[in-house]
C-alpha cells in the first residue's frame, strides 16, 4: 500500500508544478512575443513576414558584427563593440516589405539597465545608442509600422 501512496503523492506534486507553469506557457504562446539577445560584437540575420499587420520573425542566423547583409525580406540587428562613453550602438539593416520598429533592452540578468526605441528604415541603416554595462541585449516587441505612422 505504501508504494502507491507515494505515487499519488509524486503525482499531485507533478500536477501542482505543471499548474504554476501553465499560466506562463500560455501567455507566452498567446503574446506570440519572439526576442532575440546580443551580445557585444555580435549580429543576427532573420526572416522578417508580415501578415495582418503582425511581425513574425524566422529563425536568427548569428554571426560576427558586420559580417552579413540581409536579403530581401530579411533584417540584420548588430551590437558595436563598447566605446570609451559606454554606450554600444545597436545596427539596423533591414530589408522588408515595410519598416519594422522594436526595443533593444540591455539586460544584466533580469535587471534592465538601459532601453532604446529603434525606428525601422527601408532606405539606410539605423542606429540607437544602448548603455554597455549590460551582459545582454534583448530584442523584442518588434511592429509593423502603418501607412502614415511615425516611430518615437
Amino acid at each position: 500500500m505504501r508504494p502507491f501512496r507515494i505515487r499519488a503523492s509524486a503525482a499531485a506534486f507533478g500536477a501542482f508544478l505543471c499548474s504554476g507553469f501553465a499560466p506562463g506557457a500560455a501567455f507566452g504562446a498567446e503574446g506570440g512575443a519572439q526576442a532575440f539577445d546580443l551580445k557585444s560584437g555580435q549580429e543576427q540575420t532573420f526572416a522578417v513576414k508580415v501578415v495582418d499587420g503582425k511581425v513574425t520573425l524566422g529563425a536568427p542566423r548569428v554571426g560576427k558584427l558586420g559580417g552579413a547583409q540581409p536579403k530581401d525580406g530579411e533584417m540584420t540587428v548588430g551590437l558595436s563593440a563598447r566605446d570609451d562613453t559606454l554606450h554600444e550602438q545597436v545596427i539596423v539593416t533591414e530589408k522588408t516589405p515595410v519598416p519594422i520598429d522594436f526595443l533593444a533592452t540591455g539586460l544584466v540578468g533580469a535587471t534592465k539597465i538601459d532601453e532604446a526605441v529603434l525606428c525601422g528604415r527601408l532606405d539606410a541603416p539605423t542606429s540607437a545608442h544602448i548603455g554597455a554595462i549590460s551582459w545582454r541585449v534583448s530584442l523584442h516587441a518588434f511592429e509593423a509600422r502603418k501607412d502614415g505612422a511615425t516611430c518615437e
